[in-house]
């Protein structure tokens, strides 16, 4: 029964890659995730493609080459026995926002509620790493890209927001922050 399944695995991404995301310019695409052994999968984003086979254990990695950055949100379309289609992904800057309490505080619990009405950078991005605590490494995390709006820049990590709002208005380049952060914790925790 486990050969079945194995067989007709489709082919699917870590969380990270998901709508809205921004990936970084300037610099070759790592793109990666998990399908059925053997299986041929091909990956399209801009004006690159390139191609990987799954592994015996199931995964896959492959690399675009690098794209410069993009002002309007394109399609990342993953193809194998099936397909995943990511839109409104931006190619720009992306942003490590890790640490403890201080990178972990919100944009709304700040005394910001009129940073946070004008708030609306849609080529500002957030992906959160929700908390899962694990005694070995984890192959995948939780979370979503969200886009910078009212609606949603409140669960932002506050000192990723400002700085990059601060980065984009002055450059134009869109942002990606990854926030992985829990306060409290010792710096052991972080390392291998």
């Amino acid at each position: 029964m486990l050969g079945q399944s194995i067989a007709h695995a489709e082919v699917r991404l870590p969380s990270i890659f998901s709508d809205h995301m921004v990936l970084q310019r300037d610099r070759p695409l790592p793109v990666w995730g998990w399908g059925a052994p053997g299986e041929k999968v091909r990956v399209a984003f801009g004006r690159e493609s390139a191609e990987a086979i799954v592994s015996e254990d199931g995964r896959w990695q492959c690399t675009l080459a690098a794209q410069g950055m993009s002002q309007e949100g394109g399609e990342l379309v993953v193809s194998a026995s099936n397909e995943v289609r990511l839109r409104d992904v931006l190619l720009g800057d992306v942003w490590l926002c890790s640490g403890q309490s201080n990178m972990e505080w919100a944009l709304g619990g700040c005394n910001a509620a009129e940073d946070i009405r004008g708030s609306d950078f849609p080529m500002i991005r957030h992906f959160g790493v929700e908390y899962h605590f694990a005694a070995t490494p984890q192959q995948d995390v939780k979370g979503r890209w969200l886009v910078s709006k009212p609606e949603t820049s409140h669960g932002f990590t506050a000192v990723g927001y400002y700085f990059a709002r601060r980065v984009h208005q002055e450059t134009g380049v869109p942002i990606g922050l990854l926030r992985s952060c829990v306060g409290g914790t010792n710096i052991e925790c972080w390392m291998s």
